[in-house]
């Protein structure tokens, strides 16, 4: 019981402070999806995506499919990356299993310089019942060369 307590509690607090800094969606209407988080951080040319999803109660499969990433070339936005949770290099970083939340990132080296947004698809899993939602991050500004 205070294991579980405990787990609220932090989920709670991680939910506000993602609420103050960052995108974030309720999302209605799902047996699955509480609410869901993404956004874009920089540390010079890297670009990290970053995501946090809600279950309604503890899932069987809960996290982020893909990450489809883009970036700005003039007046178009073009696909340079995509993350699939079912890659070894990213499944654990994804997805997580048996748990009522997942939070993580990937990881893009990009240019300093552009600007960047990220297509993100949630999904959470619970007895053979399940739900996707689909967010995209705001759009990272890149810094002036």
């Amino acid at each position: 019981m205070r294991t579980q307590s405990l787990r609220i509690i932090t989920i709670a607090i991680i939910i506000i402070l993602v609420m103050s800094t960052a995108a974030y969606a309720t999302v209605t209407a799902s047996e699955y999806i509480a609410a869901t988080s993404a956004w874009i951080t920089r540390d010079g040319n890297d670009v990290k995506v970053n995501f946090f999803i809600v279950g309604t109660n503890m899932m069987d499969k809960i996290g982020v499919k893909y990450i489809y990433l883009y970036e700005k070339n003039g007046n178009t936005w073009s696909l340079v990356e995509a993350f699939d949770y079912t890659d070894p290099s990213y499944a654990s970083t994804m997805m997580g299993s048996n748990t009522s939340a997942k939070s993580g990132h990937v990881t893009y080296s990009g240019y300093a310089s552009k600007h960047y947004y990220a297509d993100c698809r949630f999904y959470a899993e619970k007895d053979g019942g399940s739900d996707t939602f689909q967010q995209d991050t705001p759009t990272s500004v890149g810094t002036s060369p």
